[in-house]
């Protein structure tokens, strides 16, 4: 993508969405196995509080994120506000650049000065993306840098306030710390609440196999030519001879035997 100025235009996305998007950018770049849904939900939250419930995303921007010094992408300009001391927003003021506006609209409950800039100032110059997945890898990337990594494991853990109160510390945003903390936890509860369950990964099917084919292949042999083996010979029939002391047994021949024993006789 030739990186120019797109037209600040809204593109709203659902919250299932948006989940679905992180939660691939997330397993992806940081780890499935660091990745929970507690700390989804909260980067989820913040995301929703940045984008008015994603309602107001604009150029799928998700997370309210400004052109850096080093940015290289396309980028957007749209109206936003900040909180400031009342001396930082003198010099804002005091510096408007040509067709930029910047309006001092109230003061917040800690003293600070409420700035509205518009037009083409350096601060209201936002990132833009073409399409949802670019700029939820871009976001995930974003947060995964040196500056903003230790507030992401924060999340991870489930500690909503302390994420956002980490954001805040390394210059994520200029609004009350409590009130970015309580509404970004507010919103986790409730997508938490709202959106499906997470499905548990299934293993891979096995195909069954069988004991024969899991072990290792016979090595074929050339056969071996042996003399045949000679015929053994029946065992003689064992003669069972009477016991001292017990009559011979009687042998009856033949009649024409008999007869021509008789005839000897004569």
């Amino acid at each position: 993508m030739t990186p120019r100025e797109l037209p600040a235009r809204a593109t709203p996305v659902s919250p299932a969405e948006v989940y679905l998007a992180l939660r691939l950018q997330l397993d992806a770049q940081l780890g499935a196995e660091q990745v929970t849904r507690a700390g989804a939900m909260v980067l989820l939250g913040q995301m929703a509080l940045e984008t008015g419930r994603f309602k107001a995303s604009m150029n799928y921007n998700l997370g309210g994120v400004k052109c850096g010094s080093n940015w290289a992408g396309c980028w957007q300009h749209f109206a936003t506000t900040e909180h400031f001391s009342p001396a930082v927003s003198a010099e804002y003021l005091a510096h408007v650049p040509e067709g930029a506006k910047v309006e001092h609209t109230g003061t917040d409950a800690k003293g600070l000065w409420i700035l509205r800039f518009s037009g083409r100032h350096p601060m209201n110059r936002f990132r833009a993306y073409e399409t949802l997945d670019v700029a939820m890898d871009s976001h995930v990337r974003f947060l995964l840098g040196k500056r903003y990594r230790a507030a992401v494991f924060l999340a991870m853990d489930g500690k909503a306030g302390d994420f956002a109160r980490a954001l805040r510390v390394a210059g994520y945003y200029t609004g009350d710390p409590d009130d970015y903390a309580r509404n970004v936890s507010s919103l986790a509860k409730e997508y938490d609440r709202t959106l499906p369950a997470d499905v548990a990964p299934t293993s891979p099917v096995v195909e069954p196999v069988s004991v024969a084919a899991s072990l290792p292949p016979v090595e074929a042999h050339e056969p071996r030519h042996e003399p045949p083996t000679p015929p053994v010979a029946p065992p003689l029939a064992t003669v069972s001879l009477p016991r001292v002391g017990e009559p011979l047994p009687v042998v009856a021949l033949p009649w024409w035997l008999r007869l021509l024993r008789w005839l000897l006789r004569l």
